[in-house]
């Protein structure tokens, strides 16, 4: 099976961010995080991709969860 590629963006000082991290942490699911607040180029590609709300998931480039949505993960997340 190939492993996802999981891309999470956050911002600091963000209650839903910490839980999706903590989240993804508590079931082992390796992710990339991008900090939006840290390094604006993170905030250029949601940009790009028209999101402008934090927590955002992007899995394999394609799947587009925003928002701390657990149903929706657990769907897309194998």
């Amino acid at each position: 099976m190939k492993n996802q590629q999981i891309d999470v963006y956050i911002s600091d000082n963000c209650r839903e961010c910490d839980q999706l991290v903590n989240y993804l942490t508590q079931l082992n699911i390796p992710f990339n995080t991008k900090n939006t607040t840290v390094n604006k180029e993170n905030l250029r590609q949601l940009q790009e991709a028209n999101i402008y709300l934090t927590p955002t998931i992007i899995i394999d480039n394609y799947y587009r969860i925003i928002g701390f949505q657990e149903g929706k993960l657990r769907q897309l997340i194998r």
